[in-house]
């Protein structure tokens, strides 16, 4: 994988990384290749999830807090980057990041320091930033929601991981692994693919990429466990996949009603096809048309 071999080339220095990429594509198999090949490897690598930390708790969250700082602050507490000190953080879905704490962040790179919450005097540490994003960043700062200071600042070593779809080499690859991993889950002697599973793999559009894989073959996985028993050899058939869901439509364009539409010229059979692929999306996502958005490469407000 080109992604893994750039991550070990960048791992030799210690810059900025980031890592840009479909929800789902392996960007923490990425940053944790470039931890674990770095000069920082015996040290610590502390992950954080931006998207899950609420803006009222970031600020102690990334930096620490004093005992009484706030209400519920009983204790003293190290934030993320003390716990990384002398190693490594990873800042996931840093495009989710308040604006708020962008500008401390910002200091953390340009001069290596924290300020606890509820504390006077900053603390130095010694870290490097791994950040990694299913944003286009880059339009998130022209539209005023990530500051370019701190973008460009991240960016000292940007890293694209492709989407699964482009990288068919990879899904037998990856299948055989999570197909070993949901063996010895489930205490089976031997799980395999049918040819025609394999075939089917292959062809699957991959909307959620590796992450929708490994789902995908745990799945199958039950049903095939259910249909033979957990005995002897297991054969996932291309049924157990349940791939029709991830396909995209681009075959028949119908109407809300379900009847096909008589196309009379481009325009209209491409904005009927956008229709159905928007509403395809939207039903995959479970109406978040936050991440429905990402995965069709829109601004959620072009949506």
């Amino acid at each position: 994988n080109r992604a893994i071999d750039v991550a070990v080339q960048v791992s030799a220095t210690d810059l900025s990384v980031l890592i840009t990429g479909e929800s789902g594509v392996g960007k923490e198999l990425v940053a944790r290749t470039v931890h674990k090949m770095s000069g920082r490897h015996r040290g610590p690598l502390v992950h954080l999830n931006c998207a899950a930390l609420p803006e009222t708790l970031a600020d102690a969250e990334l930096f620490g807090h004093a005992r009484g700082a706030f209400t519920g602050a009983e204790r003293e507490r190290p934030g993320k980057f003390l716990l990384a000190d002398g190693g490594t953080i990873f800042l996931d879905e840093i495009g989710e990041l308040p604006l708020s704490i962008q500008s401390k962040l910002l200091r953390v790179l340009q001069s290596g320091e924290i300020q606890p919450v509820g504390k006077d005097q900053v603390q130095q540490v010694n870290v490097r930033i791994i950040a990694a994003t299913n944003r286009d960043l880059q339009q998130e700062v022209q539209q005023g929601r990530f500051r370019a200071d701190l973008y460009h600042r991240l960016s000292v070593y940007p890293l694209t991981v492709p989407p699964l779809r482009q990288r068919p080499e990879d899904i037998l690859l990856l299948a055989g692994y999570f197909i070993e991993q949901t063996r010895r889950k489930l205490g089976v002697r031997q799980l395999k693919l049918s040819p025609a599973a394999a075939q089917a793999l292959q062809a699957a559009v991959w909307p959620g990429n590796v992450r929708e894989l490994e789902h995908v073959v745990s799945r199958a996985a039950l049903k095939a466990s259910g249909r033979e028993g957990r005995q002897g050899i297991l054969t996932m058939q291309a049924e157990d996949l349940a791939l029709t869901s991830a396909a995209v439509p681009v075959v028949a364009i119908s109407d809300d009603s379900g009847t096909p539409q008589a196309l009379t010229d481009l325009k209209t059979a491409t904005e009927a096809f956008q229709r159905q692929l928007i509403l395809h999306t939207l039903a995959q996502t479970n109406c978040n048309w936050a991440e429905a958005a990402r995965r069709l490469q829109l601004d959620r407000a072009n949506l």
